[in-house]
C-alpha cells in the first residue's frame, strides 16, 4: 500500500494519475488496485473519478491509460544525465530487498520525464521491487523518522539493547543513511538518554512515535565528515591504523578502487599490494577483510589480525569434514534415503 491510509480517497486517485502517468503503456485494474491496496471493485470507481475531473484516461486491451500529451514534463533530462538518473535507480534496486511503495512512487514519477529507452528499463526496476515481499512496520518507521527529521522533532523509538530487551530511547534524528552492508539503512542520530552521538539500524526498530519536542542540528555538523572515519557506518571506537597486504590476483582488484577516504596503497613483495587504513572501530572492516579469503593479510592491529585468524580457522574446521545430514521435522530420519514405492 502506498504512504495514505485506505480511506483517503483524495490521496488515493492522486497516486493512480500519477501511477498512469509513470506508466505509458498503462496498468491493469488489478495492478492498480495492488499498488493502491484497494480491491479492484473500488479502483475502477476511483478511476470513473478521475474522468469525472477532466483527466483524459482511456481503456485499450484491458489497460488504463492516460492521454501522454496531456501532461508537461517540467524537466528534461539529456541521456546522459538518465544514465547517471538511472544508476541511481539500479544501485537502489540492488540495496533494498523488500517493497517500498515510496521508492516505487519516486522512481515512476521520475519515469515520467525521462527519454523512453531510459524509461522503460525504470519501470521494469520498479516492477521488480513492487514483486518483493512488503515490510509494513520497516515503511512505518522510515516514514515517521524522516518526517521527524524534516521537520527536528524528537523520536521515541523501541530498539533493542545489547541484551536483547527492546527498550524506548528518544533521539534527534541528524541523518538518514543507505549502509553497503546488509542491504541496510540507517539514522544517526543523537541519543537524548546518553547524550551522545548513535547510529540506529532502521531494521532493528520495532516501533517509532513522533514526539512533539523540537531540537536543532548544530550548523558544523557535517554527515559527510562524521562518516569519514568509519568503514561503514558505525562509530565504535577510538581511530586504529588498519594495516593490510593484498597478494595476486586479488591485488591488482585493490587498486582498481577507493575502499576508504583515508586509503594509502604501496607496493609489497612480488606483486603484493599493501593497504593503509584509518578506521573508528574494526567491527565493519573484518567481514570485508575475510571476504578476500587467503589473498588478504592483516598486518596490524595484532588483535585483528588474531580476529581474522580466529575465524579463518573456523572456518575451515567447519567445511574440513563432510557436511552434517540435513535435520527434517518429526522423523529424524537422514536426508538422503530412498524414496519409498507408491502402494
Amino acid at each position: 500500500m502506498g504512504s495514505f491510509e485506505k480511506g483517503d480517497r483524495g490521496a488515493r486517485i492522486l497516486k493512480i494519475q500519477t501511477l498512469l502517468q509513470g506508466n505509458p503503456h498503462g496498468l491493469t485494474t488489478g495492478e492498480i488496485a495492488h499498488r493502491t491496496g484497494v480491491n479492484p471493485r473500488t479502483t475502477y470507481r476511483d478511476i470513473r473519478a478521475l474522468e469525472a475531473m477532466n483527466v483524459p484516461v482511456y481503456e485499450d486491451n484491458g489497460r488504463i491509460a492516460i492521454d501522454p500529451n496531456y501532461f508537461v514534463a517540467p524537466v528534461k533530462f539529456t541521456l546522459r544525465e538518465a544514465m547517471a538518473l538511472l544508476m541511481g535507480v539500479r544501485l537502489m534496486h540492488r540495496h533494498t530487498d523488500e517493497a517500498d511503495p515510496d521508492v516505487a512512487d519516486a522512481f515512476t514519477k521520475l519515469a515520467a520525464v525521462l527519454p523512453a529507452p531510459v524509461a522503460e528499463y525504470v519501470h521494469a526496476t520498479v516492477r521488480q521491487m513492487a514483486d518483493r515481499p512488503p515490510n509494513p512496520t520497516y515503511s512505518r518507521v522510515l516514514q515517521t523518522i524522516a518526517l521527524s527529521w524534516a521537520g527536528q522533532k524528537t523520536v521515541r523509538i523501541w530498539y533493542p539493547a545489547p541484551d536483547h530487551a527492546v527498550k524506548p530511547r528518544v533521539i534527534e534524528p541528524y541523518f538518514l543513511e543507505p549502509s553497503l552492508i546488509g542491504h541496510s539503512s540507517y539514522v544517526v542520530a543523537r541519543d537524548r538518554g546518553l547524550a551522545e552521538m548513535r547510529t540506529f539500524k532502521l531494521e532493528r526498530i520495532t516501533r517509532a512515535e513522533q514526539m512533539t519536542e523540537t531540537y536543532q542540528i548544530p550548523r558544523e555538523f557535517d554527515v559527510n565528515k562524521y562518516l569519514a572515519g568509519a568503514w561503514g557506518i558505525f562509530h565504535s571506537g577510538e581511530p586504529v591504523e588498519v594495516r593490510m597486504r593484498f597478494y595476486p590476483p586479488a591485488a591488482g582488484r585493490v587498486k582498481e578502487s577507493i575502499w576508504h577516504p583515508s586509503q594509502a596503497l604501496s607496493d609489497g613483495p612480488k606483486g603484493s599490494v599493501n593497504m593503509t587504513v584509518t578506521v573508528t572501530g574494526t567491527v565493519e572492516i573484518a567481514p570485508w577483510i575475510l571476504g578476500w579469503g587467503d589473498a588478504v593479510e592483516v598486518l596490524a592491529p595484532q588483535d585483528l589480525r588474531k580476529k581474522i585468524a580466529d575465524a579463518g580457522a573456523k572456518m575451515a574446521a567447519r567445511n574440513r569434514n563432510s557436511p552434517s545430514p540435513a535435520r527434517g521435522g518429526g522423523s529424524g530420519r537422514r536426508g538422503l534415503e530412498k524414496p519409498r514405492r507408491k502402494q
